[in-house]
């Protein structure tokens, strides 16, 4: 019988300095042929309840080490997009002063991070952890000026509850929304029972439920987002059905698979401008046989293909964001 895997396990089963596809630590001079710059946030804060996402970094890390030796058309990734992610970027890997000071301070620093990243051109890519350290990540973009959000995920995230914990990841996407910055938010995968829907369906936001979007095409997707705009793209791993992701805190039934959400996500980097990325809640203590952290780990390649198919084929691309 198969058993789940708790803290010591992961730990002694994570090779030491393990890094996202192998690439190069942060002490490496560049960020790679994609401009790309990692960075994991281990914590399940936000999370309330279901504890567990801080393994995400590491578990994502290491399944993403072992994605060439896989079936890799079966999880939706083509062999040539393995090719083109291999010297892609860097990894700084995870902040150290989580567990150093309160969640609100920590959310400021990590924003302050990935503030650091878009200045010298690069794509952040944020590895979680709960959906709570999405904000951090998407208010650092605020001098890119008008911004679309991508947010696949089961739950609207738009909570208002009286008195609520506004860092929690029940009220993410509403926090996000009420950023001046944030133009438009396209959630896909939405599906169960959530609060506030009509909330959630204000004028910035435009929904598609998991059925919507398995039926979806790429082209359909980008028609929703402003041609000239730049993206965020957010993954909630519980967006994937829980058949091929079953670690992460609150699975609903129903959900996108793995090759449809990898395929519509890679359409975006390659067809938009994406200044940012995040794959959040991968729950390696609740995983099997570690398809959780797999799927999220295939996603993100699908995602660093597209963002290299971009980079090689020359399309402009933004200007570094400002320092100040």
């Amino acid at each position: 019988m198969h058993r789940r895997p708790d803290a010591h396990m992961l730990e002694r089963d994570t090779p030491p300095g393990a890094t996202l596809f192998g690439w190069p630590a942060a002490a490496a001079p560049h960020a790679g042929a994609a401009g790309i710059e990692v960075l994991g946030v281990p914590s399940d804060a936000g999370n309330g309840i279901a504890s567990g996402a801080r393994f995400g970094p590491a578990a994502i890390r290491r399944a993403s080490l072992g994605l060439p030796a896989r079936d890799v058309e079966g999880i939706g990734i083509d062999g040539g997009a393995i090719d083109r992610i291999e010297h892609a970027g860097i990894d700084h890997g995870d902040v150290d002063f989580i567990h150093d000071c309160d969640w609100a301070d920590a959310l400021l620093r990590i924003q302050a991070l990935v503030e650091g990243i878009a200045a010298r051109g690069a794509v952040p890519v944020v590895l979680g952890g709960d959906h709570a350290i999405s904000y951090a990540a998407v208010a650092a973009l605020h001098g890119a000026g008008p911004l679309s959000v991508v947010w696949f995920d089961a739950h609207t995230d738009f909570c208002a509850w009286p008195g609520g914990d506004w860092h929690s990841h029940k009220q993410v996407l509403r926090r996000i929304a009420g950023l001046p910055h944030v133009e438009r938010i396209v959630q896909i995968g939405h599906r169960g029972i959530t609060y506030d829907d009509e909330s959630a369906r204000s004028s910035k936001m435009r929904v598609s439920t998991a059925a919507e979007a398995n039926a979806m095409r790429a082209d359909a997707l980008l028609d929703r987002l402003p041609s000239r705009q730049p993206v965020y793209i957010s993954v909630d791993i519980d967006a994937v059905d829980p058949r091929w992701a079953p670690g992460t805190g609150h699975p609903v039934p129903g959900g996108l698979d793995v090759a449809t959400l990898g395929a519509l996500a890679r359409a975006i980097a390659a067809g938009r401008d994406v200044l940012g990325v995040d794959a959040m809640e991968v729950n390696p203590l609740l995983d099997h046989r570690d398809m959780t952290s797999t799927a999220a780990a295939s996603i993100l390649a699908q995602i660093v293909s597209g963002l290299s198919e971009r980079a090689n084929a020359g399309r402009p691309a933004l200007p570094p964001l400002p320092t100040a």
